[in-house]
């Protein structure tokens, strides 16, 4: 057997962005299929960058290990970050703000940001709207880059870490919370309801699909057991 290489996340620092969102697609299109097996396979194989057919070949002790500590790290609460590196358009590394003063968004940028920050799909987009290049910095105060419109950093930001984006969506949770509907448009209140208990049931869906995958790798193996000893019966 060839060495088998994994990378697996330390923390949400490590996953980007667009595997998130392919995962959630994947949740989305699966949420009455109650197959979990089939899920804990794609967590392996986006989150770790696995080929489906290695996967077969992990220790089993390996396998309900690496999805444990996939669920330890999902299940960890995020803060708001307000800055972080990333390449950017020309594959230089550029420090990304987040809006420094939250009470001077542009309309364009709120109605941008209210269509985007709870729809997987669009979080690169949302990303796009709330974090921008810095360009000069003096202490903790800084400048970003004006808003030239979501699509301008749509596509970079798909590789944003993922703690960055989970951080400010809980954060715009919490906001939305405290003001109500006295600053804060309805759809987006309501929209932002629904994110903590969303998070939430994304983690214990996970995790009862890892204790039941572990069980099924148990029985299943010690069936392959069986077998392999009734074959060396019979030969």
């Amino acid at each position: 057997m060839n060495e088998l290489t994994i990378s697996i996340p330390s923390t949400l620092r490590d996953i980007k962005l667009k595997d998130w969102q392919k995962f959630q697609g994947i949740l989305e299109k699966n949420k009455d299929n109650e197959n979990n097996e089939f899920l804990n396979l794609k967590m392996l194989q986006i989150f770790c960058g696995m080929d489906l057919n290695q996967i077969k070949d992990i220790p089993l002790s390996s396998f309900e290990g690496i999805l444990e500590h996939l669920n330890d790290i999902f299940s960890v609460k995020n803060e708001r970050i307000n800055s972080f590196k990333l390449r950017g358009v020309d594959d230089v590394e550029v420090t990304f703000g987040l809006i420094p003063n939250l009470d001077e968004m542009t309309y364009g940028e709120y109605t941008d940001l209210e269509s985007y920050i709870y729809d997987y799909k669009n979080a690169h987009r949302a990303m796009a709207v709330l974090y921008r290049p810095i360009q000069y910095k003096k202490g903790e105060a800084y400048h970003i880059q004006p808003y030239k419109g979501s699509e301008h950093l749509a596509e970079v930001m798909k590789d944003a870490p993922l703690d960055v984006y989970l951080g400010v969506q809980v954060f715009f949770y919490s906001l939305a919370t405290k003001l109500g509907i006295y600053t804060m448009d309805s759809t987006l209140q309501q929209l932002a309801t629904n994110v903590e208990a969303d998070l939430e049931k994304d983690s214990e869906r996970n995790g009862e699909a890892i204790k039941q995958s572990i069980h099924l790798h148990r029985a299943t193996l010690r069936s392959l057991m069986k077998l392999q000893e009734s074959m060396s019966i019979q030969h």
